[in-house]
């Protein structure tokens, strides 16, 4: 059943309504810009009226494509780093799901191979929150600032750090920082890790009880306890002394 649409959805495709998308950081040339869009244009819409001719001719053999053809409209391209997205309008929910399922990929393949050109359906979240009147398009890409607190990671430093050539610290928690570094870049385990109410030099590592077994497995020198406030975990408290050398025996494992 064909859904009903604005007129102006209609109108052929355009040079007009294909967009490209640079990075704010980009200075396109303008007029390669336009021909660039002229020429896509020319291309996807002959594509777009035969793909829908042959699914009008094919309705009996593939109605679910011809559903969805019917109900889709083409309201322009976007055309971003990693290609070109279709902007789409569909009246229905129905013919929405079409389009982000099987038959959505179906209908791509046919029409990139159809124009020659590489298209493809972009991510879109609207089927959980509007049933009717939904535009599929491509969204502006947004620059990430770089994040002042990152830090690069300097392997041989955290290899110096592991096996006790260089100090993780001068204060209290030093050997502990340290077991902590070699637990995730030795064994790839992301331990919790809780200071608070014990003596200095003291640390209470939360793990994964399969994480834990590993660790009973090497010898670990604190008694496992669980930890149920926090999930199924299992803690091990341990002392400064404790934490040298259980970090000792994590650097060599």
């Amino acid at each position: 059943m064909r859904d009903t649409v604005p007129p102006h959805l209609l109108l052929p495709l355009s040079a007009d309504v294909v967009r490209r998308h640079s990075h704010p950081d980009d200075h396109p040339n303008a007029e390669a810009t336009e021909a660039a869009c002229g020429a896509v244009a020319d291309q996807v819409r002959p594509a777009w009226q035969a793909l829908k001719a042959r699914a009008a001719e094919n309705r009996a053999a593939d109605p679910a494509l011809h559903r969805l053809m019917v109900n889709l409209h083409l309201e322009g391209l976007d055309l971003t780093a990693d290609g070109c997205a279709l902007s789409l309008y569909v009246a229905g929910r129905g013919s929405h799901d079409l389009l982000h399922a099987r038959t959505g990929e179906r209908m791509t393949e046919a029409l990139s191979a159809e124009a020659r050109f590489a298209v493809r359906v972009a991510d879109c979240a609207s089927r959980l929150r509007w049933t009717r009147g939904i535009h599929c398009f491509e969204h502006s890409p947004t620059p990430v600032p770089p994040d002042p607190m990152a830090v690069v990671v300097d392997q041989a430093y955290l290899d110096d750090v592991i096996e006790s050539r260089r100090a993780a610290g001068d204060g209290q928690h030093a050997a502990s920082q340290r077991l902590l570094l070699a637990l995730q870049h030795r064994l790839g385990i992301a331990a919790g890790a809780q200071w608070a109410g014990h003596p200095a030099g003291m640390v209470t590592l939360r793990v994964e009880p399969t994480e834990a077994r590993h660790l009973l497995a090497l010898g670990i020198p604190a008694r496992p306890r669980l930890a149920g406030e926090v999930g199924a975990t299992v803690a091990f408290t341990l002392t400064k002394a404790e934490c040298s050398a259980f970090a000792d025996t994590v650097a060599t494992a």
